[in-house]
């Protein structure tokens, strides 16, 4: 099997604006050719983490104070805000916009549990179960029967299950990226020397697809974790 050492994670993770895509059956050619291709050498795990974290220190201090407080105690409403900052703050935006589905859906569960057993002074496991088997749908049509939500605010959870939360628990890479276009990139023929500028669809390839998402990750991460945010803080509010 061929190995994939830590430095290439973490090359991969800090690659800068400029990305070359080719062929790996191209490399060679375009190296004897004398394109400037430079070929990293390999670091210990130990050098390759620092990097890391030195290059992802200045922009994890600048985004810490955008990054929204839990309002509410509970253990794993906090657990999941925790686990979306710690992503955004790691650069890791599309698991932090996964992580935001997988709030949205928990706290729909937990505050109609709440509503079903009110007043309840403990924790009852039993009623709890059927909840873990709901999915996000049935969750939303769950908090709707609970009073939890209206009409507008169902239609905007069901807009937010199959226009994102979908696409990124099932990792739907081509919907997500179904309208990104690269514009001014050089193509460039590795035998003729020829170069032009043109404009590639996300969808031309997978390369560029991943690319792509991580790209649009970081431009709507913020604005879905403060989606995710407001939903929490809406339906806790009508719990009691």
């Amino acid at each position: 099997m061929e190995q994939d050492p830590v430095h290439q994670v973490v090359l991969r993770a800090l690659r800068a604006s400029e990305v070359v895509v080719a062929n790996p059956a191209t490399i060679p050619k375009a190296i004897e050719k004398g394109e400037p291709i430079i070929v990293t050498l390999p670091l210990s795990d130990q050098a390759a983490i620092n990097k890391l974290f030195e290059q992802s220190r200045e922009r994890a201090l600048a985004l810490a104070s955008k990054l929204l407080p839990c309002p509410i105690s509970d253990t794993p409403i906090l657990y999941l805000y925790d686990q979306i900052r710690l992503c955004m703050l790691f650069n890791l935006n599309g698991a932090a916009i996964t992580f935001c589905g997988i709030l949205v859906e928990y706290a729909l569960k937990y505050t109609s549990y709440a509503k079903e057993n009110p007043g309840a002074p403990n924790f009852n496991s039993s009623a709890w179960e059927g909840f873990e088997e709901i999915t996000l749908v049935p969750a939303i049509v769950r908090a709707r029967k609970a009073g939890l939500i209206d009409e507008k605010h169902e239609k905007s959870l069901r807009s937010f299950a199959k226009d994102l939360r979908n696409k990124y628990s099932h990792f739907n890479i081509q919907k997500i990226t179904k309208d990104a276009v690269f514009e001014q990139v050089k193509q460039r023929d590795i035998e003729t020397g020829e170069e032009k500028i043109v404009s590639l669809p996300a969808s031309a390839s997978p390369a560029f697809q991943i690319i792509a998402k991580d790209i649009l990750d970081e431009r709507k991460v913020m604005k879905v974790f403060e989606y995710a945010d407001g939903v929490v803080r809406h339906l806790f509010a009508n719990v009691v």
